[in-house]
């Protein structure tokens, strides 16, 4: 329900706050380590200019709190698209590393960025979040051109009318 999420537009930036909430009942198929050793050399590279909150087998409750605190949310490298969390974070105006290949972009007709594609590769990860703490302007664009996307194609009313609309043309008339 796009109406209950609330966008949370992004003040100026004094340090950046990466997320990574962790299940590790789906650690490996979400491949979490490509985001755990990126992490690591962020943390290194940029100490003075990012925050970094990892956590691990939360509730939903307190995991929501954490993320609404970042800018960026790292979800998963190994998807096509997003799945609910992304999709929600991206809702808020977050830069959300996950699914976005180009089968994606095609699909909407993307010209803007929405998402950050996220690919089981460190380097590509690092060089990605740094790109974003050196452009800190780009966090706000890919937070606000993932909102408008969110509303857009996502919006529960229009997708329940669409399938409706699908359904009923399989009626018998």
């Amino acid at each position: 329900n796009t109406d209950r999420i609330t966008y949370i537009e992004q003040p100026a930036i004094e340090k950046i706050i990466i997320f990574l909430g962790i299940n590790t009942f789906n650690y490996h198929t979400k491949g979490i380590v490509f985001f755990e050793k990126a992490l690591s050399i962020i943390k290194e590279k940029y100490a003075d200019k990012v925050d970094i909150i990892v956590t691990k087998n939360i509730a939903y409750k307190e995991y929501i709190n954490l993320y609404n605190k970042a800018h960026i949310l790292l979800d998963q490298v190994y998807a096509f698209d997003q799945g609910y969390n992304a999709l929600e974070a991206m809702a808020k105006g977050k830069v959300v590393f996950t699914g976005a290949e180009s089968a994606f972009d095609d699909y909407y007709n993307l010209t803007e960025k929405v998402a950050i594609n996220a690919k089981p590769d460190v380097a590509y990860l690092v060089n990605e979040l740094s790109f974003l703490i050196e452009n800190q302007h780009e966090i706000i664009t890919i937070g606000k051109n993932a909102h408008n996307f969110i509303q857009k194609e996502h919006n529960f009313k229009v997708i329940a009318k669409h399938y409706f609309e699908k359904w009923m043309s399989t009626i018998d008339k």
